[in-house]
């Protein structure tokens, strides 16, 4: 997007609660910001992308069933509201290049962030997802598993390439939840090659395992963790501490930065498993634990 022809998020000061916009520098080609739950800032040799949006606050964050209860799965779960239980710190730019959704699960793509956001905005989705996505008005782009889209960025390239992932290691469940995205984002920027998976909802499964067989380590892998589910109808649906430090290891990892922790109600474990865990390996990968709203370069 050489030419800078971004797409304008509709309302983003008043609706999203718009901090100063950060300049695009080419000393910075790859920052991570954590915006809490799922959601990140990603800006890649100078493309701004947003990934799983959710922008809701308060007791009443996003309306979405619960899956650390018991239900009937025939007739599915209550769907009632959810807590965020830290205040939102607020969206980093007042534009975006594309939106990223690991999946469109209100937890991940919450109903204040669906009113808020532009629908033209380029959206690279899972495809399990694209047609209630466009049913909503939105322009979805799924990418298949294994496929990749490039894009040329201010300050040099940035590849994005879909994985599988897998939110259940129930294959029944999994079949009904259907299949996300994981992401590994390549920037190249001044002939240096930096790597970032993005891994979703998902946990090591064998279909994971193959798509990231033969890759070469990540600068930086995002788990989900949590410990979604639990003793609930479908059981444990994002992964603990102890198994986001096992796949760390798996995919010889350098740096881990965990999200999907401590910023709703939803979440039934934080990150003090996984830096117990850390402790006791002492693995040779780095764990990254900044605070909601706080950005890492690499």
């Amino acid at each position: 997007m050489k030419k800078r022809d971004f797409l304008k998020l509709a309302g983003a000061g008043v609706a999203a609660g718009l901090m100063p916009a950060v300049a695009r520098s080419a000393a910075d080609p790859l920052r991570v910001r954590w915006l809490g739950s799922a959601m990140l800032e990603i800006e890649a040799a100078g493309l701004r992308i947003l990934c799983d949006p959710c922008l809701g606050e308060g007791p009443e964050a996003f309306l979405m069933g619960d899956p650390n209860e018991m239900f009937d799965l025939a007739k599915g779960p209550q769907v009632k509201p959810h807590a965020r239980l830290t205040p939102f710190p607020g969206l980093g730019h007042d534009s975006y290049d594309l939106v990223l959704l690991s999946h469109a699960h209100e937890d991940h793509f919450d109903q204040k962030a669906q009113a808020w956001l532009d629908r033209q905005l380029p959206m690279i989705a899972p495809e399990h997802d694209a047609p209630g996505l466009a049913e909503k008005g939105f322009a979805p782009q799924p990418l298949r598993h294994g496929a990749a889209r490039q894009f040329d960025a201010p300050q040099g390239r940035v590849t994005i390439t879909a994985v599988p992932a897998v939110h259940s290691q129930n294959p029944q469940i999994s079949a009904i939840l259907g299949l996300g995205n994981g992401y590994v984002i390549e920037v190249e920027s001044d002939g240096r090659l930096q790597r970032i998976y993005w891994a979703g909802d998902s946990f090591h499964a064998d279909p994971v395992a193959d798509a990231l067989a033969g890759q070469p380590p990540v600068d930086l892998f995002i788990p989900h963790i949590g410990a979604v589910g639990g003793a609930g109808a479908l059981g444990l649906l994002s992964m603990t501490g102890v198994q986001a430090a096992e796949f760390a290891d798996r995919i010889a990892a350098l740096s881990v930065l965990p999200v999907h922790h401590s910023t709703y109600e939803l979440y039934r474990e934080g990150p003090e498993v996984l830096q117990a865990e850390h402790r006791r390996l002492a693995p040779r990968w780095q764990l990254l634990l900044p605070q909601e709203g706080e950005a890492i370069s690499l």
